[in-house]
């Protein structure tokens, strides 16, 4: 799905895995559409044929390099998860993503530790572990969120977004979701957007 230069999509493997990614592509327009439209086909042949996500990475990365326009590139937030909750992500240069526990309350930051896609074709990725439990909460976002701004150009902030999550956490995806729209609406107070504004929130139910 596109929102201007960001997308996002989901994807069930034959395995019973899930595969979810939040992208933002460099630019606006139709360049930028082509790009995500690029990257959204090509994860999702990748992922047909093999479900490791670090070579599928590895290889699109190789495709933007030789494919898409000088100074063109994708950050982007890769994750899989099995039923029971396991599974593994790859940041991309992208903003840090959040797991709020629900057995605990706490925060747990998946911060970026790869290069951003289509820049550097001697780039490697490497995927790390991911782990939900029941009731965890998994939140993913653009920079157009933390980066809104209102009428006195303040920007919304990491802080207002954990603050929502630390308050909604513990009353489930849905109440996040509503909470990021409502504070935002209300932050923004009307004032137009430079960027696209996306964010994912996945909930371990069982």
């Amino acid at each position: 799905r596109y929102v201007g230069g960001d997308f996002y999509d989901f994807l069930q493997l034959s395995s019973g895995e899930w595969v979810g990614v939040l992208a933002d592509v460099s630019g606006k327009g139709m360049p930028a559409a082509l790009l995500s439209s690029m990257v959204l086909g090509a994860l999702s042949m990748e992922f047909r044929s093999q479900t490791q996500p670090q070579e599928v990475l590895n290889r699109i990365n190789r495709l933007l390099c030789e494919k898409s326009l000088p100074f063109q590139f994708v950050t982007l937030f890769l994750f899989l998860l099995s039923p029971p909750g396991t599974g593994q992500f790859i940041s991309a240069g992208h903003t840090t993503a959040y797991v709020f526990r629900s057995a605990t309350g706490k925060i747990e930051e998946l911060a970026s530790s790869a290069l951003i896609l289509g820049l550097f074709d001697f780039a490697s990725y490497e995927s790390r572990t991911l782990h939900l439990d029941k009731g965890d909460i998994l939140v993913v976002y653009s920079d157009g969120l933390t980066d809104a701004q209102n009428q006195q150009e303040e920007m919304f902030g990491e802080e207002r977004l954990l603050q929502i999550i630390r308050q909604e956490g513990p009353s489930g995806s849905q109440a996040i979701e509503r909470q990021f729209l409502k504070a935002i609406e209300e932050f923004t107070q009307g004032v137009p957007q430079t960027d696209d504004i996306t964010f994912v929130v996945v909930e371990k139910c069982q």
